[in-house]
């Protein structure tokens, strides 16, 4: 006779069982920010070419025009736009060549998480890295053209307009990328799609560069016009980004 009988199935103790966390949007999203942040940290490609472009760019303005100093502040306002949409726009380029050469976006795609968590992920770490640039570029443009960037309307219609750009600059990336001609059918595709927001955008920061602040009616249209293109291009990259990516 057993010292120590079996305990019957009814007794017998179960094993827990055990199920991996479950990963929440807002975690995923951070998760691909931080991804970008740490690259970029570790490599220092993306934010160094985009202001070493854009200041090369503002060099070669500033020299060319140098003896037409009231027409280069007339302009500067464009000027700065201009800048800011090309960097912008090899930044993108760049970070998504990248992120090919290293397999790492396909690893990103083999994760369990929702595809417009890694849409607005790619947003944010791409918005962050042009916020810098054009906060470098309010110093410098201050400097060069004597006119107020450094004004805190500015800061708001940039960042406003930055919105709209990086948000359907990531959608049309990502779906460019896989394309043989990916350099050059960014721009082609990106420039036009964003022309409103940047119009409008140029347009309010333009009212900022004269002595006395705008008026509130005056700044209503073009900063309503920047919005909705804001919250259109977000909404549609965060429903539509899954089948861009899996296709």
């Amino acid at each position: 006779m057993n010292e120590y009988p079996l305990n019957s199935p009814s007794e017998a103790v179960s094993e827990p069982i055990i199920t991996p966390p479950q990963i929440t949007f807002w975690g995923s999203v951070w998760s691909v920010v931080w991804k970008d942040i740490t690259l970029e940290w570790r490599t220092r490609q993306l934010l160094s070419i985009m202001v070493m472009f854009a200041i090369s760019v503002l060099v070669v303005f500033n020299f060319a025009l140098e003896t037409e100093l009231d027409a280069v502040r007339n302009v500067a306002t464009g000027l700065l736009w201009t800048t800011i949409l090309l960097a912008a726009t090899l930044g993108l380029n760049r970070t998504m060549t990248i992120e090919q050469e290293n397999r790492s976006f396909t690893g990103v795609l083999l994760a369990p998480i929702d595809r417009s968590a890694l849409y607005l992920g790619k947003v944010l770490s791409t918005l962050l890295f042009v916020v810098v640039l054009e906060a470098i570029l309010i110093l410098l443009f201050s400097v060069f053209f004597n006119k107020p960037f450094w004004r805190p309307g500015v800061w708001i219609i940039l960042f406003m307009g930055s919105v709209g750009y990086v948000a359907a600059g990531v959608l049309v990336a990502s779906m460019t990328i896989q394309t043989r001609a990916r350099e050059v059918l960014l721009p082609v595709l990106l420039l036009p799609l964003s022309l409103p927001c940047v119009l409008a955008a140029a347009t309010a920061t333009a009212l900022f560069m004269f002595p006395q602040l705008p008026m509130i009616e005056e700044l209503q249209a073009p900063l309503s016009l920047v919005a909705a293109y804001d919250v259109m291009m977000v909404v549609a990259g965060l429903l539509t980004y899954r089948y861009v990516v899996e296709e």
